[in-house]
């Protein structure tokens, strides 16, 4: 069979291809300017003498790789882990103390062990995510109060069942074997808080409190035979004691709440009885968001006067735990702490809340408000044939055993976010990094590369982590890392950060970023950017290279650090498809033409055997004047198609209606 020859068309589509981006990136981070020498022709593969003819009825597959995948590539988790892949370490972790700068986070019941999952972390409103942290053996408790180490830091506390008192100067100290050091003890106590510059502890019917850092302790009586049961310390030098009431035949009385307003020495019995009591910083109250109950400033009564959004308004430190490939950030100085927001003002005369706390009386709404979700009345963007693919994000990665995610404890400057802008892009600090082993659960921060104040996206995929960063002139500079050693930065590329779109990765590594989409229009559509980066060694030189392919609809990685190109001829409106493999240092290799696309292509895959196949949507029956308009087809509609090498499009053997489990993507970003 002699090879067809290619249209003037074909080459004119195909014969543009980019050479290798700039090597390693400057100091500034300026996007580099880089020579596209042009691409030789495009060819088409030959058969050698002898050969048998090719069946075009077959499918049509990608070669393999010819060279096995570099050392830095992870295989694929296997199919009964993947149900951890892309699941927050950190899901059962919740706030258990918070001080004036610094958040403390740990699983419930689990304050002092890692085993089976990260451990105990602390979240820095400057510094950001620090952990895990190296709490002494046994802890069953830990605490924060005013530090001396520096005035934007507090100083950790843990104690022991022995009722043994250590502490941590700030949190870097705590990620030390030894950075907590022995202080005081309290025997046979039951509960600890510590806020300010005091610790408190309740043991039987006492409340012990020191205020020189845990070396000495004054104890006092709260109510005479009456065991306490939590003692709350307010950063003022404020505190409550839950102290257990008489027995009321086989039931036991409701607790009673007693106050202090000398550091526990004396104890008075609290005007109101709240029927629940917590502390949320500088808050002492009931704990109910719809009929709040709050101990004023003055320390005595208590308001119902404030509002629970005060609190809730404030974003908590430990949100910054959620792990993820989002770049996200907060605020400086509006997290709530243990100094904000401050106590409320005592209430107005006769206002303030006395006696046993009543029922909250609700009015009956479910605090829940209904969102009525609109029904989709088209698939998306309009658009027609091979076209739609244009709108189709690439395959995602399958998931391996490391996962490259970033915390949320960005910090932005409030100053430079114009209203209704995303905070995340104004940075004044970027956020921490983290390598996430999603076998064994654990967790390592790392910080963001030198070079990068601006982080703008961030990809995980075959156990390396590439972090695009907006560099001078608002060009992508690429960084990338595997699951240890450093941040290597790998160039800039004159494609504006924030236009990179969804990355895709081939089995052998290959790595591919889309560029910016153009539209779906017919005509005058942009040429199709990407970035492709062979599996080379993390680090190397001229790793990347940038590929454009006029009337490109779809781009995804080949073995060898190929692209496959899906390309449809502008004058075809989406009825025709080409597919082409662009090689680094070879010609554009035509693989097939004249593909003729009747219905709606809405996604391009490339199977693991090699084998391409693209997703095929009915088009909605025409509309009949006089007759009532009917819905469009579901996603369950779809069929998955394979090309043969003849360019035909043949639903595939094994292909199962598309349904909502194949809609639906792994990673955080998609909950």
């Amino acid at each position: 069979m002699v090879a067809p020859r290619l249209s003037p068309l074909t080459l004119a589509l195909l014969a543009v291809s980019c050479g290798p981006a700039a090597g390693p990136a400057p100091a500034a981070l300026a996007p580099a300017v880089v020579a596209i020498p042009p691409a030789p022709p495009a060819e088409t593969p030959a058969r050698a003498a002898g050969e048998p003819a090719v069946d075009p009825s077959s499918p049509l597959s990608l070669p393999a790789a010819a060279s096995p995948p570099p050392t830095w590539v992870e295989p694929p988790l296997a199919e009964q882990d993947r149900a951890r892949a892309h699941q927050n370490p950190f899901r059962e972790h919740r706030e258990v103390a918070v001080g004036e700068h610094v958040s403390i986070a740990a699983a419930k019941g689990d304050v002092a062990s890692a085993a089976g999952g990260p451990g105990v972390f602390a979240v820095h409103e400057k510094l950001g995510v620090v952990g895990p942290l190296k709490l002494p053996a046994r802890s069953t408790w830990v605490g924060l109060a005013a530090g001396t180490a520096g005035p934007q830091d507090d100083a950790l506390y843990a104690a022991t069942p022995d009722g043994a008192l250590h502490r941590a100067a700030g949190v870097h100290d705590a990620l030390r074997p030894d950075g907590f050091a022995p202080r005081g003890s309290v025997a046979g106590a039951t509960a600890w808080d510590a806020a300010g510059g005091l610790v408190a502890a309740a043991a039987g019917a006492r409340v012990s409190v020191s205020a020189d850092e845990g070396q000495t302790f004054t104890e006092a009586v709260v109510a005479s035979g009456k065991r306490v049961r939590a003692v709350l310390v307010r950063p003022d030098g404020v505190l409550a004691a839950v102290v257990e009431a008489p027995s009321r035949g086989q039931r036991p009385g409701p607790p009673d709440t007693f106050l202090s307003l000398d550091r526990g020495r004396t104890w008075k019995r609290s005007a109101f009885q709240p029927r629940a009591i917590e502390r949320a910083g500088s808050w002492i109250w009931n704990g109910d968001a719809t009929c709040p109950a709050v101990l004023s400033r003055d320390g005595q009564q208590w308001t119902r006067a404030a509002s629970a959004e005060a609190l809730y308004d404030r974003p908590r430190l430990d949100g910054a735990l959620y792990v993820s490939t989002a770049i996200r950030a907060g605020a400086a100085g509006s997290f709530r702490s243990a100094v904000a927001p401050p106590p409320p003002e005592p209430p107005a005369r006769g206002a303030a809340a006395v006696g046993r706390e009543p029922p909250c009386k609700r009015d009956g709404a479910s605090g829940v408000g209904g969102v009525v979700g609109g029904v989709w009345g088209a698939y998306g963007p309009a658009c027609e044939g091979a076209l739609c693919l244009l709108h189709a994000d690439p395959p995602e990665p399958p998931p391996t055993r490391t996962w490259i995610a970033a915390f949320g404890d960005g910090l932005c400057d409030p100053a430079r976010v114009p209203p209704g802008g995303a905070c995340a892009a104004h940075l004044a600090r970027p956020p921490t990094f983290a390598v996430v082993d999603q076998l064994a659960g654990a967790v390592t921060p790392v910080a963001a590369p030198e070079g990068c104040p601006q982080p703008v996206a961030l990809h995980s995929a075959a156990g390396v982590g590439v972090l695009v960063c907006r560099g001078a002139g608002g060009g992508a500079a690429i960084f990338v890392r595997g699951a240890t050693g450093p941040w290597h930065a790998e160039g800039s590329q004159a494609i504006p950060a924030e236009a990179l779109g969804p990355m895709a990765a081939a089995p052998d590594g290959t790595l591919l970023l889309r560029g910016p989409t153009p539209p779906a229009s017919a005509q005058g559509r942009e040429p199709l950017l990407a970035l492709v980066r062979s599996p080379l060694p993390l680090g190397a030189a001229q790793a990347w290279r940038r590929i454009a392919a006029p009337d490109g609809v779809a781009a995804l990685p080949a073995p060898g650090g190929a692209a496959l190109l899906a390309i449809s001829p502008a004058a075809s409106a989406g009825g025709r498809l080409e597919l082409a493999l662009d090689r680094p240092g070879r010609p554009v290799l035509s693989l097939v033409r004249d593909v003729e696309v009747y219905q709606d292509l809405t996604r391009m895959e490339v199977r693991d055997d090699g084998r391409v196949r693209f997703r095929v949507l009915p088009k909605p029956a025409p509309e009949v004047p006089g007759r009532p308009r009917l819905p469009p087809p579901g996603p369950r509609d779809a069929r998955w198609h394979e090309l043969t090498r003849g360019g035909e499009l043949v639903v595939e053997a094994t292909a199962t209606p598309a349904g909502p489990a194949e809609e639906r993507r792994s990673g955080p970003a998609g909950r």
